[in-house]
């Protein structure tokens, strides 16, 4: 039988990791990290760190929007549009600043979110720009050609002065000039009027960003199946021909027709950190029995580049003492 690589990619796990009580054990992650062999790939973000788990190392900043058009088209289009992500978020304004405090379509139903979408849409298609709403919870722009300057990824925004998160280039004030219509179109909404009457969260703008061309195929096949809801991962993996499943699913372990490699792009569904962990150790006990069956090697990676990698030498490094999660994984910086 040929042996399976299996590498799962869990980008929360040191913030997991620091958040649940110390007493708490998790004897199959702390089996891997306390006696696999030690690796690094260098990157500066998680999804650097995508991009390089398939080999490739991007010149620019990762195109988001441009993999997130392909993952929900779930087709490998040819295109040569310059791509935008145009996501629903929620601002916030002091006496001097505005902030952006959330992102997504928070409690709205799907009607709410078409009477959002259809306002946004309006003033795009003013601008002679089309948005892409293949998603429901996500949206795209194409765009003839790409902009000079790049907007500051949305996690990234989040909780800064917008004044600060936006660009300074020159001709980012074409921008920021949309983004102020479709704030005063948003304000006036039916579905915001409503919510502010309610003391509800309202959708009172969009955020740019991830901006770029879809990439090309990489010249090798690194992974013959992906498992994954991040559509950086499902976009890369639909580009390069790779068989994808639903992030769920590797929960089966039922890899028998999934070739010889595979990826796992891990990413949490609650905020619980101790239930979180609970389905990562659920998910490592069988493939722990593959590896001690000589079927798998195994490698697990954060979202800082950090993993180990545990096959049938590592698990006999009796000499290497297990210890708890928060010894053998260090909270993350300002964590």
């Amino acid at each position: 039988m040929t042996s399976k690589h299996i590498t799962l990619l869990v980008e929360d796990l040191k913030s997991l990791a620091a958040a649940v009580p110390r007493e708490t054990r998790h004897s199959c992650l702390e089996l891997i990290l306390s006696r696999g062999r030690f690796s690094l790939i260098d990157s500066i973000s998680p999804d650097h760190l995508r991009f390089a788990l398939y080999g490739i190392t991007p010149d620019t900043e990762i195109p988001v929007a441009a993999l997130t058009h392909v993952n929900d088209l779930k087709v490998k289009p040819q295109s040569s549009y310059y791509w935008l992500r145009s996501d629903p978020v929620t601002m916030w304004a002091d006496m001097a600043r505005v902030f952006m405090t959330d992102y997504g379509f928070a409690d709205l139903n799907p009607f709410e979110r078409n009477e959002i979408e259809n306002c946004i849409r309006s003033v795009l298609r003013e601008e002679g720009i089309d948005l892409q709403s293949n998603h429901p919870e996500r949206w795209c722009i194409a765009l003839d050609k790409p902009l000079d300057f790049e907007f500051t990824p949305l996690d990234d925004a989040l909780g800064m002065d917008v004044a600060d998160a936006l660009p300074g280039h020159p001709e980012a004030r074409y921008w920021r000039r949309i983004l102020n219509e479709i704030q005063v179109e948003l304000h006036h909404c039916p579905v915001n009027v409503r919510r502010r009457q309610l003391g509800k969260q309202e959708i009172n703008s969009v955020w740019f960003w991830g901006g770029g061309f879809i990439p090309d195929a990489v010249p090798h096949d690194l992974f013959d199946t992906v498992y994954s809801s991040n559509p950086v991962t499902c976009g890369l993996a639909i580009i390069n021909d790779c068989r994808l499943k639903h992030k769920a699913d590797a929960e089966q372990c039922n890899f028998g027709q999934d070739g010889r490699t595979i990826f796992i792009d891990w990413s949490l569904e609650s905020r619980d950190p101790i239930v979180e962990l609970e389905r990562i150790e659920g998910l490592l006990e069988p493939m722990l029995a593959m590896v001690r069956s000589g079927q798998a090697t195994l490698a697990v990676y954060d979202g800082s580049g950090e993993g180990r990698i545990f096959d049938r030498r590592a698990q006999r490094r009796f000499w290497r003492r297990i210890k708890p999660l928060f010894r053998v994984l260090p909270a993350p910086a300002g964590a």
